[in-house]
């Protein structure tokens, strides 16, 4: 659908990555939940005129008769379109929404899985940080984020109490399907769907997936096919030529999207299979006058690739505009598994844009909610200063913005795009201020989506949290929502621990007696 007029007007067009985090999602439930909103959030602000918002879907010709649902296409091309009309501008802006979806990659749902993620979970609190030595050569071309593998006791005993709440967990939810299934109702989640929910975050940090990794890189750690799910779809984005572009990571997600923008030039094309590859714009390939070291990559180097071929940064970013994260855990990994999110040393790929309606360059925004038990402000994956960028260049340094998603501990964490206040536990309603409405107005209009959530109104029950003095560090009503999140981690503490108690008396212990019974054996 990439059109350069429609009824004669010049249309701009504008592309969209949305990468999930942690999940047992089908390809596009994600994107579909995202745009969703995004999408109601741009009728809602653009459509006083309800034709003057568009939403066009391409759909597979597959399609059952009377389906639950259309099978949406995927592919380099993006399923879903939002084009806004300005009739007052003679103008159309189409903004394109891709997906990078990695969901699969997850292992299957067996006994052995089940064992390993709770010992994994139980060992949290004394791990030795995951900081292997980099592949030979990397060194040279990336960077590990500040205070890498830095973990305090507090840290240490703050795992230490998450993986004993889910280890109760287990306990506590087969005594409440036990009361469900005995009141005929159906069973609250299984300790299987929170496994396989959270093991997400273990298969990006181990070195092997059980049963093998994805036939395209077998013998690879299983994060290296998640990044090249990113890779691919970037390539894909930038290959389309968008006037500009965005990308928006959820969760575990802003990791991937992460490892994605700051993958080397040099290993950027192993990702590629080999139609990509031989299609690609000549203007995204580069070639090196010295013959690149192929022991220094992963994944391992094409045989279709030679010695001296790359992609070019530059080209690929030449129309990035931003990246925004939120929920993000990456100073987490920054903490726990540093080099899965190393820093390119060449930083600054992304050029300025003086010439936009809106002057603007590339620029990462990260938001957060003090209650989310994942996403955190963010400070070491800061540029170095030692390395200023080019002229007409810039870096990524993060914007940092708390927010009030959800006043709930776990609702913090699913409900940063979420408009209904209902739904989200939150004071505010549906104000022109919320995340959604300015992700709306930045991909619509472009300019500044950090300049947008600056001047925001912040208050006792607005959207966004006052900073401290100067904006570079939170504020004291921040601190105070973290201190809410501790209480309400001590209230679900005791009310597993009482479930965990409850469970052991009238289900774990009457089913060890009737096995001991069953061999014989008799237990008072």
């Amino acid at each position: 659908m990439a059109l350069d007029q429609i009824q004669g007007k010049p249309v701009e067009k504008v592309g969209v990555l949305v990468v999930h985090g942690i999940g047992e999602q089908r390809r596009f439930a994600h994107l579909e939940s995202e745009t969703r909103n995004i999408v109601n959030a741009i009728i809602a602000n653009y459509g006083a005129r309800r034709r003057d918002v568009t939403v066009t879907l391409s759909t597979g010709t597959g399609d059952a008769f009377q389906g639950e649902q259309s099978s949406w296409v995927s592919g380099a091309e993006a399923p879903l379109h939002a084009l806004v009309e300005f009739e007052d501008e003679n103008k159309i802006v189409d903004i394109a929404f891709h997906e990078v979806w990695w969901a699969d990659v997850n292992e299957k749902l067996t006994l052995g899985k089940q064992v390993r993620f709770w010992l994994w979970g139980l060992s949290m609190p004394g791990i030795a940080t995951h900081n292997e030595p980099f592949l030979p050569g990397a060194a040279h071309t990336t960077r590990r984020p500040d205070r890498a593998g830095e973990l305090t006791w507090l840290q240490r005993l703050r795992l230490g109490y998450v993986a004993m709440m889910f280890a109760f967990s287990a306990f506590s939810i087969a005594l409440i399907n036990l009361i469900l299934k005995r009141l005929n109702f159906e069973p609250l989640l299984s300790t299987g769907v929170i496994v396989n929910l959270l093991s997400g975050v273990k298969i990006y940090s181990q070195h092997s997936r059980a049963g093998g990794s994805p036939m395209d890189g077998p013998d690879e750690p299983p994060r290296v096919a998640i990044r090249r799910r990113m890779v691919r779809a970037m390539v894909d984005v930038a290959a389309a030529d968008y006037e500009r572009w965005y990308i928006l990571a959820h969760s575990l997600g802003s990791v991937v999207a992460w490892n994605g923008v700051m993958e080397t030039a040099e290993t950027l094309p192993n990702y590629l299979d080999r139609a990509r590859w031989e299609t690609l714009p000549p203007a995204l390939v580069g070639t090196s006058p010295h013959v690149l070291d192929v022991t220094a990559m992963m994944p391992n180097r094409p045989v279709w690739l030679g010695r001296r071929e790359f992609i070019d940064r530059d080209a690929l970013f030449k129309n990035f505009c931003g990246l925004l994260t939120y929920g993000a855990p990456l100073e987490r990994f920054a903490a726990l598994w540093a080099t899965t999110v190393p820093i390119n040393c060449k930083e600054d790929p992304f050029p300025d844009r003086p010439h936009d309606p809106v002057p603007v360059s590339a620029e990462w925004i990260n938001v957060y909610d003090p209650t989310d038990p994942v996403g955190t402000w963010i400070t070491d994956f800061d540029p170095d200063p030692a390395t200023p960028p080019r002229p007409g260049h810039t870096v990524l340094k993060p914007h940092n913005f708390p927010c009030r998603s959800s006043a709930v501990l776990l609702l913090g964490h699913i409900c940063y795009f979420a408009i209904s206040r209902w739904s989200s536990v939150r004071l505010c309603g549906n104000t022109p201020d919320l995340l959604v409405n300015q992700v709306a107005h930045w991909l619509v209009r472009g300019g500044s989506l950090a300049a947008q959530i600056a001047a925001a109104p912040r208050g006792a029950a607005t959207f966004w949290m006052p900073l401290a003095p100067g904006g570079a560090a939170p504020g004291g009503r921040v601190r105070a929502r973290s201190l809410w999140r501790g209480v309400q981690w001590v209230l679900v503490g005791v009310l597993l621990t009482v479930l965990t108690l409850l469970s052991w008396h009238y289900v774990v212990y009457p089913l060890i007696r009737g096995i001991a019974s069953w061999f014989g054996f008799k237990l008072s």
